[in-house]
């Protein structure tokens, strides 16, 4: 039994009632009191639960198996602490009696550490669930293992539906791929990592998140995951979006004021001044003016007031547009009665570059449109073709009935443009007047004009051309209801 005596770990030989019949130095200390002292007592008397350990031993008596188990000892000071004790039982030939070793170790101080984490993890918990933010906490290997009430009450989920990587599912679709990117690499790198993207609600609705995340490391440095937390910053995008909005309004309100104001003063002003200095020489010199002159003159300053009015209409109108006040009302209209009103109205025009203009209609097309809006468009795109399509020229429309709409084409046998051209008509903050087969004049307006009329009845406007092979424009309107 000497060698007992050296050993650090409290050992005792108690009968089948818990008499010490035997203990080691380490166990007269752990009691507290002297070996002779003790052989006098009952090992259960130290013992807080003494009906399970007389269990135990009952048990370990009938089967002969070593047991290991937690219990509360007091020593005898009064002292409680935690211990470990391993029994393992014999039979002592001597004595003719079962007996009992049991060896016993102190683990006050490793349950004191695991009540002092679970104390901390309780007060993280409550913490964490009383903040105002999504919280979420990750295994090294970025699976989530904690997240509050705050994330729980956002998804509609308990806590554990949400851990592992369960709550990808809820990510947007478009934004999964970038979203475990970034992640990744925050993981596999283990630095701080942020970014925005959208997660589903419990009511089904995307909603914006900002997330940020830190590394979290051990008091040895051993990285632990991550830790971080996801704030809901949808009204803030929408304001953004609403900014962005306003500011390209404000932006395109500005090139709409600068566009109409140098209209107004070069491309108004100019023919306005030719047709006052026009009528100057016929006032002045009309009597020394020969008959042809006069009529010259006359034919010119014709000429110049069409086109004049014609850019004052379309001023009007574009203004219209800009500022909300003008009137739309769509109805179900004829494509055919409005195509032929318009060559009507440029009959004169058509006679004197010697122009053909036809229709190659199979059947009638009836389309959901503003009558007025229609006819505008009509009459700059057929305007257009006459401008850019030298004498003898053909200009044929067209309209194909699709399944939702219909689609028009107004196609010239004129001089074509490149590329460059036809990429840059439809843009305000781009000058794209040209001169005409017969030197006619215009501004570019037309075009933007009919592509705000387009869109805003819900139909598209393109074109197609090459030099010298004319140029074809496509425009599409709503079918009839």
């Amino acid at each position: 039994m000497e060698i007992l005596d050296h050993l650090s770990i409290a050992v005792f030989i108690i009968d089948e009632t818990g008499k010490i019949i035997y203990l080691n130095n380490a166990a007269s200390s752990f009691i507290g009191n002297t070996k002779e002292k003790c052989l006098s007592l009952n090992f259960l008397e130290f013992i807080e639960d003494k009906k399970s350990l007389q269990s135990v031993l009952k048990k370990s008596d009938q089967q002969n198996l070593a047991k290991s188990i937690e219990m509360k000892f007091r020593k005898e000071n009064g002292k409680s602490l935690y211990a470990l004790l391993s029994i393992n039982n014999f039979f002592n030939q001597q004595l003719k009696q079962n007996q009992f070793i049991i060896s016993l170790v102190d683990l006050t101080n490793q349950k004191m550490q695991v009540e002092l984490i679970k104390e901390n993890q309780l007060r993280f918990e409550n913490i964490a669930n009383s903040a105002p933010v999504m919280i979420w906490i990750t295994d090294v290997n970025g699976l989530f293992n904690f997240v509050n009430k705050i994330w729980s009450d956002f998804t509609g989920r308990n806590i554990s539906e949400e851990l592992g990587l369960n709550w990808i599912q809820d990510l947007h679709p478009d934004d999964v791929k970038n979203f475990m990117i970034i992640y990744n690499q925050a993981l596999e790198n283990r630095i701080p990592f942020s970014h925005q993207f959208r997660f589903k609600r419990n009511d089904n609705t995307y909603r914006w998140l900002m997330i940020n995340g830190l590394p979290r490391f051990s008091n040895q440095d051993d990285f632990l995951g991550l830790i971080g937390t996801c704030i809901d910053i949808t009204v803030q995008k929408e304001n953004e979006e609403y900014i962005k909005k306003i500011n390209e309004e404000l932006e395109n309100a500005t090139k709409n004021k600068d566009k109409f104001f140098s209209i107004i003063s070069h491309d108004l002003r100019s023919p306005l001044s030719g047709i006052m200095t026009l009528m100057d020489i016929m006032v002045t010199d009309y009597d020394t003016l020969k008959e042809d002159e006069k009529k010259e003159i006359i034919a010119e300053a014709a000429i110049t007031s069409r086109n004049t009015f014609t850019l004052m209409e379309n001023l009007l109108e574009w203004s219209r547009m800009q500022t909300g006040n003008m009137n739309f009302e769509p109805q179900n209209i004829t494509l055919s009665f409005i195509a032929i009103g318009v060559r009507n109205l440029f009959k004169q025009k058509l006679k004197e570059k010697s122009l053909s203009l036809d229709f190659d209609i199979e059947s009638e097309s009836f389309v959901f449109a503003d009558m007025q809006m229609t006819e505008t468009v009509f009459r700059n795109l057929i305007s257009n073709a006459i401008k850019f399509t030298p004498q003898f020229g053909l200009i044929l429309i067209t309209f194909e009935n699709l399944d939702n709409e219909v689609l028009i084409k107004i196609k010239d046998t004129g001089v074509g443009m490149d590329e460059k051209q036809t990429s840059n008509l439809f843009r305000l903050d781009q000058t794209n007047s040209s001169v005409g087969t017969a030197g006619e004049r215009g501004t570019g307006l037309g075009l933007i004009l009919c592509k705000e009329l387009i869109e805003k009845q819900g139909g598209r406007i393109w074109i197609e051309s090459e030099i010298g092979s004319g140029s074809t424009f496509f425009f599409t309107l709503p079918k009839a209801k």
